[in-house]
């Protein structure tokens, strides 16, 4: 998932060439849990959480994410919040389509 914000970074900020990272936090807990923060010179701003919650077996379980991100394309700002889990990445924003029922009918097929 990292990843997938990552690039939305990169190809962004190569709109911008000049920007920088303005500001990068990021810790984790004990018990796994996490928690990330990055702003750029452009204005493109970021944030996520997280836990992890191992399954009965090494190798498996899931981590529940949630976060953000925001950023400005010619003067307007698009903000879209996440969650990703168990049952894949949920972004939503008043740019995007809802989805969402369409996920629910998923989940009762």
């Amino acid at each position: 998932m990292k990843a997938v914000i990552i690039l939305f970074v990169v190809a962004v900020a190569t709109a911008n060439r000049d920007a920088r990272i303005r500001n990068y936090q990021y810790g984790i807990e004990e018990d796994g849990s996490y928690e990330a923060k990055f702003e750029t010179t452009n204005g493109i701003s970021s944030n996520e959480d997280g836990i992890s919650y191992p399954g009965s077996e090494p190798g498996t379980g899931n981590y529940v994410r949630t976060g953000s991100y925001s950023y400005e394309w010619e003067g307007v700002t698009y903000t879209v919040t996440w969650m990703a889990d168990e049952n894949g990445f949920h972004p939503e924003g008043d740019h995007l389509p809802d989805f969402s029922h369409t996920r629910e009918h998923i989940r009762r097929v």
